[in-house]
């Protein structure tokens, strides 16, 4: 049996048709992995591309966070400052109002009614 598998074997690699077919596939084998590469390398740069500039915003809103931060401080800062340190604010003028009595109800008298 393995007489005969080895004898097709060498029947068909000396088949010019079966050469042929097994040339091409080489060929296209080669070229696939050539776009393959290609298409790595791509895609390599890319992402490496992406990564810096995501790395450029985070820089970025970092920058801007800090940023916001300090003036968050100061105006907290200033706050706290001019809530302790009391201003002398302008008198305005009062109107005079006339005093008005109220006088208070006498208290009812309950009697008890007596069984």
């Amino acid at each position: 049996m393995e007489n005969k598998i080895q004898q097709l074997v060498n029947e068909l690699s000396k088949n010019e048709r079966v050469q042929a077919v097994m040339h091409d596939m080489h060929l296209l084998q080669g070229r696939i992995n050539a776009e393959m590469t290609k298409t790595l390398s791509k895609f390599k740069k890319s992402a490496g591309e992406l990564e810096k500039n995501i790395l450029s915003y985070k820089k970025q809103l970092i920058a801007q966070k800090n940023k916001l931060e300090k003036e968050l401080r100061a105006r907290a800062k200033s706050l706290k400052g001019t809530s302790t340190v009391r201003r002398a604010s302008p008198k305005k003028a009062t109107a005079t109002k006339a005093k008005t009595t109220t006088k208070k109800a006498a208290p009812r008298k309950t009697s008890r009614k007596r069984a």
